[in-house]
């Protein structure tokens, strides 16, 4: 069994009208930020969710951890329905700005041990104050830094405060979303060492957003590729890397100079411009950027599983003809 699955979950959001397009009758346009998504978790696992901005990535993330509700669909926890954030603190998240996620005008020993405190209601004051060394310590800082406020911290220090407090729970699942992105290479590196490491000694599971496909290919043991709302690959990472089934995958790493995979063929960036978010698009969404898209791109797609553990939404997965596709059909 899965520890956090999705099931056909949606979320949806609805525009303001105007007062003229309340005068003429018009319905708000309906922006499917994520649309009917299946997607499970493994416990244990680190797995990554990539995409272009606007693709659904934070909206998904917030609808793992129970920050929003969604509009269709189920989201479960050790297969039961979850209806907003877990009250143990099991599915923390960690955000992508670290400075707007801690309160500047408490120490970062008091914003820790207010987590502690939270929900380990059973300790003492001092054993509270030990959990908080105990949480700077995992994540490489000293227990000085408790005194601290987060203006006095670098970038690095405060994301890694993120994630202390984000342990304090000692949750199951850790949601990271773009928790990397606002940092400098060299302090990025530090972080996705961090996260590694945490997830090698304390074996909790990691759901990892990021539109970095070399970060993702270091930390992660599988990928899912968004595409406005949509699912549109799952694969394992290095048979992804090495046989992208889907062009929006190809394109995607094609666009990163350092990822190395297909020896002697032409990189392929994805082109153009996404088509309107808000736009009802009943066939493959990417068909309007895909350079090999054919008239049954305009019908629905499923997802059709791929070998070896692979999923993909695409009807020219199976040819082996494609450059993308690594030269080997499915099984």
């Amino acid at each position: 069994m899965s520890l956090l699955e999705l099931k056909d979950v949606s979320r949806s959001f609805w525009t303001p009208r105007s007062l003229v397009d309340i005068a003429l009758g018009r319905s708000p346009a309906v922006l499917r930020a994520v649309h009917r998504v299946d997607l499970a978790v493994a416990e244990g696992e680190t797995l990554g969710i990539v995409g272009e901005s606007g693709c659904g990535k934070s909206t998904l993330a917030r609808l793992a951890v129970g920050l929003q509700a969604p509009d269709g669909g189920t989201v479960l926890f050790e297969g039961r329905p979850m209806s907003g954030p877990d009250p143990a603190g099991r599915i923390q998240m960690v955000f992508q700005d670290p400075y707007s996620s801690l309160n500047p005008r408490m120490t970062i020993g008091a914003l820790l041990e207010e987590v502690v405190g939270r929900y380990h209601r059973e300790l003492s004051r001092r054993e509270r104050q030990a959990e908080v060394r105990e949480a700077l310590a995992r994540v490489g800082l000293p227990a000085e830094t408790a005194a601290k406020y987060p203006h006095a911290l670098s970038g690095g220090q405060r994301q890694r405060v993120s994630i202390a407090r984000a342990l304090c729970p000692r949750p199951r699942i850790l949601v990271a979303d773009e928790p990397v992105s606002a940092l400098d290479a060299s302090v990025q590196a530090q972080i996705i060492n961090l996260l590694q490491r945490l997830s090698r000694e304390t074996g909790i599971t990691i759901l990892f957003i990021s539109h970095d496909m070399q970060v993702v290919r270091h930390l992660c043991d599988r990928v899912a590729v968004m595409y406005l709302g949509k699912v549109m690959e799952v694969a394992p990472v290095e048979a992804l890397f090495d046989h992208p089934r889907h062009p929006y995958t190809a394109g995607l790493m094609d666009a990163v100079p350092d990822v190395t995979r297909r020896r002697g063929t032409a990189r392929q960036p994805v082109s153009g411009e996404m088509p309107d978010p808000y736009a009802e698009i009943r066939g493959c969404r990417f068909a309007s950027r895909c350079r090999f898209a054919e008239a049954r791109c305009a019908e629905p797609q499923r997802l059709t599983e791929t070998a070896p553990g692979g999923l993909v939404r695409c009807w020219k997965a199976a040819d082996a003809t494609l450059p993308f596709s690594g030269g080997k059909t499915l099984t």
